[in-house]
């Protein structure tokens, strides 16, 4: 991947780049709300708030480089910037995994992304740590909206699922969610969903809603369980690598900081409107939208309980982190934090954008940040 790396390098001459200029690369396709809602307007503004001294080449839809393939691009200086799904990656980022991994005790996204956000920029060294040991400089994450139900039938009760094929996208803990629900999860890509749904070799995959339009779900869907049943919150559109950043002025630090705290919790707030949209759209085309019952809520509630001290004991085992239980209190704090910001800010993803920044980003020393 090194050696690939390079080449890459070589032909979109990164390496050769000016510091005015930096390469950028989103594995998305140009329409995805992570480009349109979020990394344009991110580009638009560093290039403003630095008199235009720094803008970005913008590469999208996998070219050069793929989702699995960004980090060791990084490392390699094939690009300067690029989206890293950093869970791709545990045994380099075990906390963030496990941060990750973590059951929030709310269906905002919007307030799991500020405080996923000012927990990993302002109070999680081994975080930074993890960071700098790969070589990379991280800048924020957004959530993605709530994984639910998408089924093949109209399915109600946990008895309705127990038996069915769901696919999930990988991950332990969605594994052990599908044990809980007596479910048989399969791991297949999220582009095979649709032939497999439509010919009977999927029964329910674990998508947000909005998998109905990306995917043309809605053609052979029938129903859509809205249980919020987890929250990726990890996937991070501009890591720099760190010769990259540490080559930038702190003008243009805290220009490109400035501008990525507005643009995750944008990302985010476009993910739910576009979820919002499919669900309506669903509605309309006959597609039964279904409010998880108390029977379906209970099971939740209690595999998310049980399903603890699993996540404390990998924390411990396989992430080597001695103190579990003090980061998830951390970050539960700061939930509530955000949930008062999202009552008082009226759930505006701009306005909590600007309370990340004001909140995490602002007091961050751009003198040494992620060198």
């Amino acid at each position: 991947m090194t050696t690939s790396a390079l080449l890459v390098a070589g032909a979109i001459t990164a390496g050769v780049a000016t510091a005015e200029t930096l390469t950028l690369n989103q594995y998305v396709l140009p329409k995805h709300v992570v480009v349109k809602d979020g990394t344009l307007p991110f580009i638009e503004e560093v290039k403003q708030a630095t008199d235009g001294e720094l803008d970005f080449k913008l590469f999208t839809g996998g070219t050069p480089l793929s989702a699995q393939a960004t980090l060791g691009g990084l490392q390699a200086g094939a690009v300067d910037a690029g989206m890293v799904i950093l869970t791709y990656h545990p045994a380099e980022f075990p906390v963030v995994q496990y941060l990750n991994d973590l059951a929030a005790p709310t269906g905002d996204t919007l307030v799991v992304a500020g405080a996923f956000n000012e927990y990993v920029m302002t109070k999680c060294q081994r975080c930074q740590e993890e960071f700098k040991a790969a070589g990379i400089t991280f800048t924020g994450s957004y959530t993605a909206a709530p994984l639910n139900l998408v089924n093949r039938e109209v399915y109600r009760t946990s008895e309705d699922l127990a038996g069915k094929r769901v696919r999930i996208p990988g991950g332990d803990f969605n594994s052990r969610w599908a044990n809980h629900f007596k479910l048989s999860p399969i791991n297949v890509g999220g582009s095979e969903v649709y032939e497999m749904m439509n010919r009977g070799a999927v029964d329910i995959t674990l998508n947000p809603a909005a998998i109905l339009q990306t995917h043309s779900l809605g053609d052979v869907a029938k129903s859509v369980i809205t249980l919020p049943v987890a929250m990726h919150r990890v996937s991070s559109p501009y890591v720099f690598s760190a010769e990259s950043w540490a080559n930038l002025t702190e003008q243009q630090r805290r220009a490109v900081l400035g501008s990525a705290a507005v643009a995750m919790m944008r990302i985010t707030g476009a993910y739910l409107k576009e979820s919002e949209a499919a669900l309506e759209e669903a509605v309309a085309n006959g597609i039964e939208v279904i409010e998880p019952g108390e029977e379906l809520v209970a099971s939740m509630s209690e595999f998310l309980e049980g399903d603890l001290e699993t996540i404390y004991r990998n924390a411990r085992e396989q992430y080597q982190i001695e103190d579990p239980e003090k980061i998830r209190d951390e970050f539960l704090a700061l939930i509530e934090k955000w949930k008062g910001i999202a009552e008082e800010t009226g759930r505006d993803p701009e306005k909590m954008g600007e309370r990340l920044r004001e909140d995490a980003y602002s007091d961050l020393d751009v003198s040494s940040y992620g060198l």
